[in-house]
């Protein structure tokens, strides 16, 4: 079986959590969806950018709330992010109280142990018909029966006063599978 050999690294994922809206033209977006949720009154973009995903939220009042777990793809110095930690400095959950109540975690688990798993859960959670579900396969050679994927998933939780947002990023070639879990409770 041939790997795919990917040119990052789970290791220079970060985190960036913002209020206001983030120009994402410059991003290489695989896959991506639109879907509001009447519930909340809130319009949502998110994506696939090759190993790493955004979710954009906006509100009612045109608000905008953005979470992006990738490798190097902001500018730092460009925006204010509530929250900028690359993966190695999220030791514990991520609260951020602000105008909304979000938190963010993340556990590593082994690709090859645990790779069959994530498939069942994928095609569990499908049958659900979450708001949004995307999935993006680095199969380069049709031959492989096992190969690396993105995964994310937008739902709502709590009769629908809560946002969740669950994402898989398979790393084949390093052995390790991030799955990021996170929250957002708009008020």
């Amino acid at each position: 079986m041939r790997m795919i050999v990917k040119d990052i690294s789970y290791k220079k994922l970060q985190l960036a959590v913002l209020e206001g809206k983030v120009n994402l033209s410059h991003l290489n977006v695989f896959k991506s969806a639109f879907n509001t949720i009447p519930s909340l009154s809130v319009k949502i973009q998110a994506g696939i950018i090759g190993t790493s995903h955004f979710v954009q939220i906006e509100n009612a009042q045109g608000e905008f709330f953005t979470e992006i777990f990738a490798c190097d793809v902001l500018e730092k110095k460009d925006l204010k992010p509530l929250c900028f930690l690359p993966i190695d400095e999220i030791t514990s959950p991520v609260k951020i109280p602000s105008s909304h109540s979000y938190e963010f975690s993340f556990q590593k688990q082994n690709f090859y142990r645990d790779t069959h798993a994530i498939s069942k859960w994928t095609d569990e959670v499908q049958k659900e018909n979450p708001f949004i579900f995307l999935e993006y396969d680095f199969n380069a050679d049709i031959e492989a029966t096992i190969y690396s994927r993105t995964i994310l998933l937008v739902r709502t939780l709590e009769n629908g006063s809560k946002i969740e947002i669950k994402t898989v990023h398979e790393y084949q070639e390093e052995d390790v599978i991030i799955l990021s879990h996170s929250q957002l409770k708009l008020d």
